[in-house]
């Protein structure tokens, strides 16, 4: 135990800290996206969804549990992001383009633009902040009609321009996160970089155009 604590008080453990609790909010997001993709299913669908996940007993471990990673991940990327400016500043020089291009404030400022974004999904669709009565309305099965919740959220322009300039900043810093990951794993070579920045953009993209779609269906009338 005394070894693993003292592991993360390294900058080693650290990284290998951000890659993980990345890689299980990596996981998180893509299980979340495929539950809103539902939308497109039917309205029944994302309510059944909706009331399984609200009713199960489950919930709240989990939820304390991604809690407790978000915070981990907010911890090391500041943790990060301190040792390599004072690195920077030493004119210490860097073995990858990663290693370097991690240095700037970009993961800081995304990882900021996703804390916003989680708070901003959770008081749209969970707490209804703003919202009128139709946010408590059920549905025939007398479920809470989830589907009409983002329906309506989504009419709203300026909560639709918020979510969409939110969700390219996560999106900046899902790329980044997956590049992470092949870093610190050690897949990032010279001989096969271009493949996998080409896959750290396919995966980024694509998560980012699937919570894009959602806004966008709304708009044009398609849910």
């Amino acid at each position: 135990m005394y070894r693993l604590i003292h592991l993360f008080r390294t900058s080693i453990g650290r990284k290998l800290m951000m890659a993980l609790t990345g890689l299980i909010l990596l996981l998180f997001i893509v299980g979340h996206l495929a539950g809103n993709m539902t939308i497109f299913v039917g309205a029944p669908i994302l309510n059944s969804y909706a009331h399984w996940l609200q009713h199960s007993v489950m919930l709240w471990p989990f939820r304390i549990v991604m809690l407790l990673v978000v915070g981990l991940h907010i911890v090391m990327g500041i943790e990060l992001a301190r040792e390599n400016r004072h690195s920077a500043s030493n004119g210490s020089r860097f073995p990858s383009w990663f290693t370097r291009h991690i240095l700037n404030h970009h993961m800081l400022w995304s990882g900021l633009a996703v804390l916003l974004f989680i708070l901003f999904h959770v008081a749209h669709l969970t707490l209804g902040v703003g919202a009128d009565a139709s946010f408590y309305q059920l549905d025939s099965n007398q479920m809470m009609d989830v589907y009409l919740r983002v329906v309506e959220g989504f009419l709203n322009p300026w909560i639709s321009l918020s979510y969409v300039v939110l969700l390219l900043l996560v999106g900046l810093h899902l790329l980044q996160v997956v590049r992470g990951l092949f870093q610190t794993l050690g897949f990032y070579h010279e001989n096969y970089q271009q493949l996998l920045d080409r896959l750290a953009w396919g995966v980024s993209g694509g998560i980012t155009a699937g919570f894009l779609s959602i806004p966008v269906a709304v708009w044009v009338g398609a849910v």
